[in-house]
């Protein structure tokens, strides 16, 4: 009788064992899964700040572009002017000079 007492202890006690290494297991899952969001989570909000960061690049070295190339066609544009004054010039001189000799 006793033996069987025992017996039936033992089982108990492999009972609660098993369920207690099911729980035990099912806290690690869990926490293993928080982990691994908290790690998701990071790593989207690292790779959200470079992008943000390489757009802002982008949009720096961008507007530098621009800048440099609209004065760049400033200075072609008043070239162009500075060229077409002085030929307009000798234009109206060569007009001026043939009416008056009329």
């Amino acid at each position: 009788m006793e033996l069987i007492k025992q017996i039936k202890d033992a089982e108990n006690q492999a009972k609660e064992i098993v369920e207690q290494a099911r729980k035990d297991a099912v806290a690690l899952a869990e926490q293993a899964r928080r982990d691994h969001d908290e790690q998701l989570l990071k790593a989207q909000k690292v790779r959200q700040q470079a992008i943000e960061d390489a757009v802002a690049q982008a949009q720096e070295q961008t507007q530098s572009q621009v800048d440099a190339l609209t004065e760049q066609g400033r200075e072609e544009i008043e070239a162009v002017k500075q060229a077409a004054r002085g030929k307009m010039e000798a234009c109206i001189a060569e007009i001026v000079s043939r009416l008056e000799q009329n």
